[in-house]
């Protein structure tokens, strides 16, 4: 507990396609409990659930209308297989995408023509499989609200190109991220030769940005929209790709709660297929930036549990960080994470109560 009696709350949201039931349920749980945070990082699908918790909005009957568990049922009911998984692929996302099917036969029928022989498997495989269909009334609103917000909101979208992290924040997140910015700057100041490598591109870079509407429609830019978008190169993409979960901007929190939409181990039998494969792939890039942030809240930690060290650090403004990861309890493969599923909401919920009880 620190010293001024207040222990500063904050939530880890990190999206995953369908599994975002288990974040939506983690807010359901948390409004139930009474438990505001002064700081919330989301990523990908828990953009949208985020805004519409901060708007107030009861989740539980938001997200009962919002699933399709008779969709759901006909999935579960299927043996574990690539055809299950393409079903859940086609048929999944409704409101949120539909399968770019006229957007491939254009493409074939318009362009083969024009394009060289040894590209042609670029048009029979191309990397826009999906088109998005929230209206762009939903980014501003989106947007609008977290910059209202006295809560320090983050989120992210990455630059591929520029090999850049987009951080965006409203005003609250600004104020917490600079002055921890600038603390970090006076005692570890990157020399000209670490600068000019992040500005190159050769080490990785966090660009501070503001919340807007396109920075909305930037982070929920899935890689299978392709990068055209109205015409033009889309350069920004979901910033779950690089980051799925934002916790080192969190450091002025005394306790993290992290609901995970995946689990840290792999549930069940090894992949057998190729689309297992790729869930369990995704699952272990998604964990990689995870364990790398909570190394550095960990070695904070164990140094500050040393009678030698903790009056120092101390001083120089640092305190423990209580981690608290609340994970789905089941694995789902990698097409149904485009199946919202109320079970995994319910389960969510309890699971979070009690964590937010302890």
């Amino acid at each position: 507990m620190p010293t001024n009696g207040r222990t500063n709350l904050a939530f880890a949201l990190g999206g995953i396609g369908g599994s975002n039931a288990h974040g939506a349920g983690f807010l359901h749980a948390a409004r139930m409990e009474g438990k505001t945070p002064t700081h919330i990082s989301c990523t990908s699908g828990m953009i949208y659930w985020t805004w519409r918790w901060l708007e107030g909005h009861d989740l539980e009957q938001e997200f009962r209308q919002s699933a399709d568990d008779a969709r759901s049922a006909i999935w579960r009911r299927l043996p574990p297989s690539t055809l299950r998984s393409w079903l859940a692929y086609w048929f999944g996302g409704e409101g949120v995408f539909r399968p770019a099917v006229p957007e491939y036969f254009t493409r074939l029928f318009s362009k083969w023509y024009l394009t060289p022989p040894e590209r042609w498997g670029d048009l029979w495989f191309p990397a826009q499989l999906l088109v998005p269909t929230r209206p762009r009334e939903t980014y501003h609103r989106i947007a609008e609200a977290f910059n209202a917000s006295d809560i320090a909101i983050f989120f992210n979208s990455f630059s591929p190109r520029l090999g850049t992290e987009h951080l965006h924040m409203n005003d609250a997140a600004r104020d917490s991220y600079h002055t921890v910015e600038q603390e970090r700057r006076n005692r570890r100041p990157d020399d000209a030769h670490a600068q000019a490598m992040r500005d190159s591109g050769d080490l990785p870079s966090v660009k501070p940005e503001r919340i807007t509407a396109d920075a909305v429609r930037d982070a929920l830019w899935l890689g299978l929209y392709g990068f055209q978008r109205d015409g033009k190169p889309q350069e920004h993409i979901d910033g779950a790709y690089a980051r799925q979960f934002i916790l080192s901007e969190l450091s002025a929190a005394h306790v993290i709660y992290i609901p995970r939409p995946q689990r840290y181990r792999w549930v069940g039998e090894l992949p057998e297929s190729f689309v297992e494969l790729q869930d369990l792939e995704t699952e272990l890039w998604f964990n990689g930036a995870y364990a790398q942030q909570l190394a550095r809240i960990e070695l904070v930690n164990r140094l500050l549990r040393n009678e030698q060290l903790k009056a120092p650090l101390e001083k120089l403004g640092f305190h423990e960080i209580e981690l608290v990861p609340i994970e789905i309890p089941v694995q789902r493969g990698f097409f149904n994470y485009f199946i919202e599923d109320t079970s995994v909401f319910y389960h969510a919920v309890e699971q979070s109560t009690l964590a937010l009880r302890d």
